[in-house]
């Protein structure tokens, strides 16, 4: 009876390894790009989520508590959310980390009165411009609050990063 040669050397040679280790460079070089640009789209998004969140917890605990509730929105970067009276965020102070906040308030804060409404000398509309901390490839995110009742819309600012107008804020459909 004839037996096969049994070889003791088992496994990858050094060649299949640097193969498989210069293709799976190659295929990263291709895919970080895409994945930064969808972290920070993602980044965005979370963010203006949270804003929106936010504003729309101080309108509605304004409404509740019967009494003025403002929202701190200081510009710049990792910027915090706060509110006086700090019952007016329940969850307490929200922080947008590496994000870029500016707006068009003449002071960096939103004030609801007893029902919801925003004051008489907001009497334009005001823009929120959310961007990714020195990253010029994501678009910037905007928010919109509307004189009045305080409706806010959100969409993708398409304005220069030195403006903040309502104009540039274009909604989805």
């Amino acid at each position: 009876m004839h037996s096969l040669p049994v070889h003791s050397e088992q496994g990858f040679s050094q060649l299949e390894i640097i193969i498989v280790l210069v293709v799976m460079g190659i295929l990263g070089t291709i895919a970080a790009p895409s994945f930064l640009n969808w972290v920070n789209t993602r980044k965005l998004e979370v963010g203006l989520a949270e804003l929106e969140g936010t504003l729309i917890e101080g309108q509605n605990q304004a409404i509740r508590l019967s009494k003025t509730c403002t929202i701190n929105l200081p510009t710049g970067s990792s910027s915090v959310l706060s509110s006086l009276p700090t019952e007016c965020l329940r969850n307490g102070n929200r922080t947008l980390e590496g994000l870029q906040l500016r707006h068009s308030l003449s002071n960096p804060s939103l004030s609801y009165d007893f029902k919801g409404r925003v004051p008489p000398s907001l009497s334009s509309e005001q823009t929120v411009v959310l961007s990714v901390v020195q990253e010029i490839n994501t678009p910037s995110k905007c928010l919109v609050i509307a004189p009045g009742i305080g409706l806010i819309r959100v969409g993708t600012y398409t304005g220069s990063p030195t403006t903040v107008l309502a104009s540039n804020c274009k909604t989805s459909t």
